[in-house]
């Protein structure tokens, strides 16, 4: 048997656009190499086998089509530099702190990081990290993210917040839906779920106005500020 000619590519993890460049090529992702860049710093590993398919890689997570979703009142779209400041503001609240997992507040540097490995990170089908815009000004209103994190299942799970000056107007649900029709439609996920505190009636209220329904009560499933555990309440809706 004859082993099939291997070509490798290592990429920096904040280099989404070379990444583009080599799946296009048929590359496919395998992982990320420990200090294997030129000062020690990981990197992203790709390599593409002499009897792959032709033609670009396969994705699990697309991009948004026309680049962004919109039902004319907000606008959601991949994380962009400028978000960061808002993302930052959200993330540091102390009741989405209370509500995050794990329950504390991260340092900037970490949020920054976190933007730089956003695209890759999308196109490696972890997680397509997206901010809610108000349409009518353009401003950042809060945060959405489909974190596929049972490929074989073919189940997402969403993460979502909205800054206080933009809350009471419904963008959590008009986010929550948008991303979900996304999510079935384009991904070809067959359920997307969240998981909320049991006292977190608001984004309970959420998932429930976007369609969602009550399949199980998780006990001691999430870290509770200052220690211990407390129970979280997981929704789904199902592709139909």
């Amino acid at each position: 048997m004859t082993t099939p000619y291997r070509s490798e590519i290592r990429l920096p993890l904040d280099d989404p656009a070379a990444q583009r460049d080599v799946i296009a090529l048929g590359y496919r992702r395998e992982g990320i190499a420990r200090g294997a860049g030129p000062k020690g710093e990981d990197m992203v590993q790709y390599a593409r086998l002499d009897d792959d398919p032709e033609g670009p890689a396969p994705r699990v997570l697309p991009d948004l089509p026309g680049g962004e979703l919109t039902d004319g009142v907000i606008r959601v779209r991949p994380l962009r530099a400028e978000d960061l400041d808002g993302w930052y503001e959200l993330r540091s609240l102390p009741e989405v702190v209370a509500t995050s997992v794990p329950p504390v507040a991260p340092p900037r540097a970490e949020i920054e990081q976190m933007f730089a490995y956003a695209e890759g990170r999308w196109l490696a089908g972890e997680v397509a990290a997206m901010g809610i815009i108000d349409a009518r000004s353009g401003s950042f209103a809060g945060q959405i993210a489909l974190y596929y994190f049972q490929p074989h299942h073919r189940e997402g799970m969403l993460g979502y917040g909205v800054l206080p000056a933009f809350r009471g107007r419904g963008y959590a649900r008009r986010a929550v839906e948008l991303v979900t029709r996304w999510a079935f439609n384009e991904a070809r996920l067959q359920r997307v779920v969240a998981g909320t505190a049991v006292d977190n009636i608001g984004s309970q209220k959420t998932l429930q106005a976007a369609g969602f329904e009550v399949e199980a009560r998780q006990i001691n499933m999430l870290p509770a500020p200052g220690g211990g555990r407390i129970d979280s309440v997981l929704y789904v809706r199902r592709r139909l």
